[in-house]
């Protein structure tokens, strides 16, 4: 997998990426709304690695992670993943992680729109999802700009550690990506 966009490139991950892999994942602030918990083994991250670095096409039911590097510096800032779900594969769920010494800067929006045009004009998907936090106003706020729809939100739903949280639950269709994309590009 490879997908660029002006200051990046998406693409699979190597041996390279570990430290700042494992940098960024065992960051709290990064991590606080995640779905793995501290600290993130380097076994686990080689693991991943290993896992991530051969795969060519996305499958049915299978996460496709793939790193999210600056062109500029070749530096590892992130990484975003999706899945075709296993009972519709013409929609997809996504989700995204970015170090928090890159955050604010556009990068997040900038790797998911380059995503959602693969997904959506490459891979004829009728509509990807997105879940989050509700604490997590970035993300949510990046998927609104992106035109994600919010279609539900569920209160103390979540079990992370301990504690519940809860989530807001997007969609968007292709038809509104589409739609979208004629509005920029006039």
């Amino acid at each position: 997998m490879f997908l660029h966009t002006q200051r990046l490139l998406l693409r699979n991950f190597t041996a390279s990426d570990l430290e700042a892999f494992l940098a960024y994942r065992n960051d709290p602030d990064v991590a606080k709304y995640q779905s793995w918990s501290l600290p993130y083994s380097r076994e686990k991250a080689q693991a991943l690695i290993r896992e991530m670095q051969d795969v060519h096409a996305p499958k049915v039911d299978d996460w496709l992670q793939l790193a999210i590097e600056l062109k500029e510096t070749g530096e590892l800032i992130g990484d975003l993943a999706f899945v075709i779900k296993a009972d519709d594969a013409r929609q997809a769920i996504i989700g995204f992680t970015i170090a928090s010494a890159h955050q604010k800067k556009g990068y997040v929006t900038e790797a998911v729109t380059i995503l959602l045009d693969y997904l959506f004009e490459d891979m004829d998907m009728h509509r990807v999802i997105a879940d989050c936090d509700t604490e997590n106003i970035g993300s949510w706020k990046t998927l609104e700009k992106l035109g994600f729809r919010r279609e539900a939100h569920f209160v103390e739903s979540l079990l992370v550690g301990n504690e519940y949280t809860s989530e807001y639950h997007y969609g968007l269709l292709q038809r509104e990506w589409r739609a979208k994309a004629a509005f920029r590009n006039c």
